[in-house]
C-alpha cells in the first residue's frame, strides 16, 4: 500500500519541481506600477474637476456681469417731427437711460456702442457720433460710462444732423419702428414703438396714442 502511495505522489514531482516563487523584488514592481497608473488617473481625475470648476466661475461671473451690466429707460421716447399731422416725419428721437441698481458701467461712446434702427423697410446700424450722442445730464462725472446713480440723454442723431438723412425712407405715420441700443457688455435696451396717423411737432410715444396695442395689453 505504502509503494503505491509514493508511485501516485511520485507523478507529480515534477510539476513541483518547475514551480517557481515570486521574488520580493517583482512583487515590488507590480507594487510600483499599480501605485503609478493608480496616481496617473487620479491626476486625471483632479484636473478634469479643477477644469470644470474654473468654467462653471467663469460662466457664474459672465452671468452677473451680463445681469448687472443692464440699462433701462427712464422716461418717455420723444421724437421731434416736421409737418405735424397726418404728413409728419420723425427727424430726431430723444430719450433718456439709466444703469440698474447697483450695475455695472456701461460705455456708451458710439462705436463701443451701436443703436440698430429697424423698421418695415430698412435696417441701419448707427454707430458713430454724427448719427448718435449720449450725454451725461444732471450730476454726472463727465465721461462716456453710464455709471449706477447717473441719466444719460440720448439722442438719435444728434443736432445739427437729422434722422432723414440716414433713413430711406423717411419715417412717417403708421410706421411701426424699433431702436435696440446695444452697448459693448450686458443686455440690449429694446425700444418699439408705431407712429400714429397723425403726430405733434414734439411726440410723445409713451402717451396713450403713440404706443401699440400689444404695449396696452
Amino acid at each position: 500500500m505504502t509503494k503505491l502511495v509514493n508511485q501516485f505522489l511520485g507523478c507529480f514531482s515534477p510539476l513541483w519541481r518547475d514551480q517557481k516563487g515570486i521574488t520580493g523584488l517583482e512583487t515590488a514592481i507590480v507594487l510600483i506600477a499599480f501605485v503609478v497608473v493608480s496616481s496617473v488617473f487620479a491626476f486625471a481625475a483632479l484636473s478634469t474637476g479643477l477644469f470644470t470648476t474654473d468654467r462653471a466661475k467663469e460662466t457664474i461671473r459672465a452671468g452677473l456681469s451680463e445681469a448687472r451690466g443692464t440699462m433701462e429707460a427712464r422716461g418717455s421716447l420723444l421724437a421731434n417731427v416736421t409737418s405735424p399731422g397726418t404728413s409728419a416725419t420723425v427727424t430726431r428721437f430723444r430719450f433718456q437711460v439709466a444703469n440698474a441698481a447697483a450695475g455695472e458701467p456701461i460705455d456708451l461712446t458710439p462705436g463701443r456702442t451701436v443703436i440698430k434702427y429697424t423698421d418695415t423697410n430698412q435696417t441701419v446700424n448707427l454707430d458713430t457720433t454724427a448719427e448718435f450722442s449720449a450725454t451725461n445730464i444732471g450730476n454726472g462725472d463727465g465721461d462716456s460710462l453710464l455709471e449706477s446713480g447717473e441719466v444719460f440723454e440720448i439722442l438719435v442723431p444728434p443736432t445739427g444732423t437729422t434722422l432723414e438723412s440716414l433713413l430711406t425712407p423717411d419715417l412717417s405715420v403708421n410706421t411701426t419702428f424699433t431702436l435696440e441700443i446695444i452697448p459693448p457688455t450686458g443686455a440690449t435696451l429694446y425700444l418699439q414703438r408705431t407712429t400714429p396717423s397723425s403726430m405733434t411737432a414734439v411726440h410723445n410715444f409713451d402717451w396713450r396714442w403713440g404706443i401699440t396695442a400689444q404695449e396696452l395689453a
